[in-house]
């Protein structure tokens, strides 16, 4: 014969946690936030993302440096907002959506845009640049590969926390 017992008083005081867990969603947000900062940190060092490699800029094939990171400006401007519901991650530079989801510059006030060579400069009229997604997230609202499960443990660990 096998006998199964609870105890009610455990499983109340799990229950409450995980309600107040469930309530409380400005911890599990904290956490969700810092992962895709680090998932976007991984995309800058790797100059991908989801595994696709970003077409190298012009500047860091001559200057053998990394695309996307000229002074690391746009890396640096990475941040953060969290609250009950709700995590966001994103940049204040003026340029970061052109670089994340790609798109055409065209000169606005004067009849060319002015872009440096190895020689001085040349004159344009446009410029298209390749979509270099960098945060886990790309311009069609998808995740990278990855990162979903990544996250959804992290809110599962934030849901069982003290139970």
């Amino acid at each position: 014969m096998i006998e199964i017992s609870l105890d009610a008083d455990k499983l109340e005081r799990g229950l409450s946690q995980l309600l107040k867990n469930a309530t409380d969603t400005r911890p599990m947000m904290r956490g969700l936030a810092a992962e895709m900062v680090s998932l976007t940190e991984d995309n800058f060092d790797s100059e991908s993302w989801d595994g696709k490699k970003w077409k190298q800029s012009r500047r860091a094939a001559e200057e053998n440096g990394k695309t996307l990171q000229k002074d690391g400006q746009l890396a640096a401007s990475i941040s953060t907002r969290t609250g009950k519901g709700f995590a966001r991650i994103g940049s204040n530079k003026p340029y970061a959506a052109i670089h994340h989801m790609g798109g055409t510059v065209k000169a606005k006030n004067k009849p060319y845009l002015m872009i440096p060579t190895g020689k001085g400069f040349r004159k344009v009229k446009q410029v298209e640049i390749p979509a270099r997604p960098y945060l886990p997230v790309n311009g069609d609202g998808q995740l990278q590969t990855g990162a979903e499960q990544r996250l959804l443990d992290i809110a599962l660990d934030s849901l069982s926390k003290g139970l």
